[in-house]
C-alpha cells in the first residue's frame, strides 16, 4: 500500500512538472484602445467635428469612455487566462497601464509589461506585451527601411517603408528564452499599393528575425499581419521565397481540435472572414514541444462589440521538460 501511494504521488509530481512547462500565448487586436482615438470604438468617425467633437472634448468625457473600453477589452483578455498577451492597436504606456489595472481588477494581473515605440502619429496605435513570465532583451522598435513598387508596371513609383508598430522581446518560458517579434502591418484598405507595402514590411521583419533563426533560437512572430494564410506577406514572413529557416503557421487545421477547424478566422473584411492575426513559430519552438499535439491553437469567440471587431488567437506550447 505504501509503495502504491508513493507511485501515485510520484506520478502526480511528474504530471504537475510536465504541465508547468506549458506556455500559452494570445494575440489580440484591441481595435483602437487608444485614448486619443477611442471615440472610434463608440461609432464616431476617425476625425471628430461638430457636436461630436464638442461632446468628446468635454472635461473627463474621453477618459471615462476610455475606461469603459479598457474594461471591455479586459473582460475578453481575462477570460483567455494566458501566460503572455501580444496586443495590437493599444495606446501608449499610460493607456496600457489602465488596461492592466482593469485586468488586475478581474484577477488577471500581468506583472511584466512592455510597450513598443509607435511611429504612427495618425492613429497613435502601439503594440504591447503583457506577461506573467519574466521579460528581457527589450527592443522597442524594429528599425530599417525596405523598398517596394506601388505600381509594378511603373518603376518610377518606387518607394520605401519601415515598421511603425513593432517590437522584440524575450520571454523566459520556464528557463527557455522565447524571442518574440510583435508587429502590426499596414491594413488591406489601401488596396494594391498597401499590399506591396505590406510585403515590404514583412521582408523587413523577416530580415531582423534571420540571425535568431539561423542560430536555431526559439523564435515567435505574432500580431495583426493584415494578410490571410497563404497570402504574399505571410509567405514572405514564413520564408517561403528564401533559402533560410521557415516559420510554422499555427493557424493550420492540424493545430486545431476537430470541432474548431471551421472557425479559423479572426476578422471580417468586406464580408469575408479570414485569419489576419497570427502566431508563427520556428522549428526550434516545435522541436522544444512534445511530439504529440505539442502545439495547440484555438480562436476564441466573444460577443463584446466594444472590446474589438477581431477575435483572439490563442496558442499553447506544450514544452518538453528541460
Amino acid at each position: 500500500m505504501t509503495r502504491r501511494l508513493t507511485l501515485i504521488l510520484f506520478a502526480a509530481v511528474v504530471s504537475h512538472a510536465t504541465a508547468a512547462q506549458d506556455v500559452t500565448l494570445a494575440t489580440f487586436n484591441c481595435e483602437f484602445l487608444v485614448r486619443q482615438k477611442v471615440h472610434i470604438k463608440f461609432g464616431e468617425s476617425f476625425n471628430l467635428s461638430g457636436a461630436a467633437a464638442t461632446t468628446w472634448n468635454q472635461p473627463g468625457f474621453r477618459d471615462a469612455r476610455f475606461g469603459e473600453a479598457a474594461a471591455a477589452v479586459a473582460d475578453v483578455l481575462a477570460s483567455l487566462n494566458t501566460d503572455v498577451l501580444l496586443l495590437t492597436e493599444v495606446g501608449n504606456a499610460t493607456d496600457v497601464e489602465e488596461l492592466h489595472d482593469s485586468l488586475a481588477a478581474r484577477g488577471a494581473p500581468y506583472p511584466f509589461r512592455f510597450v513598443g515605440r509607435s511611429r504612427d502619429s495618425s492613429t497613435g496605435q502601439h503594440v504591447a506585451v503583457l506577461s506573467r513570465l519574466p521579460l528581457s532583451g527589450f527592443h522597442e522598435e524594429i528599425r530599417g527601411r525596405e523598398g517596394y513598387l506601388p505600381e509594378l508596371d511603373d518603376p518610377e513609383t518606387e518607394d520605401d517603408t519601415g515598421l511603425s508598430k513593432a517590437l522584440r522581446v524575450t520571454v523566459d518560458a520556464h528557463g527557455r528564452p522565447l524571442i518574440v517579434y510583435l508587429a502590426h502591418l499596414i491594413a488591406e484598405r489601401g488596396g494594391p499599393e498597401a499590399d506591396a507595402q505590406r510585403v515590404a514590411q514583412a521582408s523587413l521583419l523577416r530580415r531582423h528575425m534571420l540571425p535568431a533563426l539561423l542560430a536555431d533560437s526559439l523564435v515567435i512572430a505574432a500580431g495583426d499581419f493584415n494578410d490571410r494564410r497563404g497570402q504574399p506577406a505571410l509567405l514572405r514572413l514564413r520564408g517561403f521565397d528564401d533559402l533560410f529557416p521557415d516559420l510554422i503557421q499555427t493557424g493550420l487545421s492540424r493545430y486545431f481540435s476537430d470541432d474548431e477547424v471551421g472557425e479559423r478566422w479572426t476578422y471580417t473584411f468586406d464580408g469575408v472572414r479570414g485569419q489576419i492575426d497570427h502566431v508563427l513559430v520556428s522549428y526550434g519552438v516545435k522541436d522544444a514541444c512534445r511530439s504529440q499535439r505539442g502545439i495547440e491553437t484555438r480562436i476564441v469567440e466573444h460577443n463584446n462589440a466594444l472590446a474589438s471587431d477581431h477575435r483572439p488567437l490563442v496558442v499553447t506550447l506544450h514544452l518538453q521538460s528541460n
